[in-house]
């Protein structure tokens, strides 16, 4: 008989707001991801070369380093640029979302979200 171990995916989820954070935490704990918290940009950086994140899921507008400014920083570091992010904002015009994928993020999701739509549209980006 043959062991069949599914590999839990990991997510990063980087968001100032504490409600909607512990929101996003919920609703992918309960598709059954492994989710790693960060309150803010300045660590994210240190924070996937400790743990390798299979997908970060990212706020735009935070205060000091905005999500604009850290998606260009993964995209210029060579161990992290592969890593899938995600956006999500409240952003959702056409030109804000070119603006998003010309920045570098992978797609994005609108807030408010809708619990089952969010975690289809995470697993939906995450790697085979």
């Amino acid at each position: 008989m043959l062991d069949t171990v599914e590999k839990t995916r990991t997510i990063l989820v980087v968001e100032d707001n504490v409600l909607m954070r512990k929101l996003f935490v919920r609703c992918l704990e309960e598709g059954g991801f492994t989710v790693v918290e960060a309150s803010d940009a300045t660590s994210v950086m240190d924070l996937m070369r400790d743990m390798t994140p299979d997908l970060v899921v990212m706020d735009i507008v935070m205060p000091g380093l905005s999500g604009l400014e850290l998606i260009r920083q993964i995209r210029a570091d060579s161990a992290l640029a592969a890593t899938p992010v995600l956006a999500v904002t409240n952003l959702a015009t056409p030109a804000d979302k070119r603006r998003l994928t010309e920045a570098g993020f992978d797609g994005h999701v609108s807030k408010p979200i809708k619990p089952k739509e969010f975690q289809a549209s995470v697993a939906g980006f995450l790697p085979a």
